[in-house]
């Protein structure tokens, strides 16, 4: 069973927020996840297989204050990305997108010197464990079209739409 050492106090909640309820982890070095779920059920089960043997605590005093932090002021929480060396350089590309826009996956394993990684790098953005922070959304296909969402490509349209705002 794999641990994760360094998720000191580890703690989850549910909170609304534009697009609907999220489910947020964090533990006392920052949020390690943050989903738009269908349901609750199907976010518990979700954060079980990303932290085999991760004994989370419920904390939605501390959920709401991170999303509030995230989507109504203009502080950004500490975050904690947990991934492979390829997933953490293609998530840290991802937080150099400016909000409001859009770029493609190709644009991205340009970036990170793998133009020929396309495929690699599509895996590794829907594999983001950290929605909206780590704006996955903001990828597209080279022909304009919206690709997918892990969360729906409901969600995706409402989280560029409101960053256009």
């Amino acid at each position: 069973m794999k641990e994760f050492p360094y998720l000191s106090e580890p703690s989850f909640g549910f909170q609304s927020t534009p697009f609907g309820e999220c489910c947020i982890a964090f533990s006392n070095d920052g949020i390690c996840a943050l989903s738009f779920p269908e349901n609750r059920e199907s976010a518990l089960n979700d954060m079980e297989r990303r932290f085999p043997g991760v004994d989370f605590k419920q904390n939605d005093d501390k959920a709401t204050l991170l999303v509030h932090q995230i989507f109504e002021s203009s502080k950004k929480p500490a975050i904690n990305l947990i991934g492979t060396e390829f997933q953490l350089t293609i998530w840290k590309a991802l937080q150099n997108i400016p909000k409001g826009k859009t770029t493609t996956y190709a644009k991205i394993a340009e970036i990170i010197g793998r133009p020929k990684a396309v495929r690699a790098v599509g895996t590794a953005i829907g594999a983001n464990p950290i929605a909206y922070l780590i704006p996955c959304h903001r990828v597209i296909r080279t022909d304009g079209s919206l690709g997918g969402f892990r969360w729906g490509l409901e969600c995706k349209v409402k989280m560029l739409e409101w960053e256009k705002k």
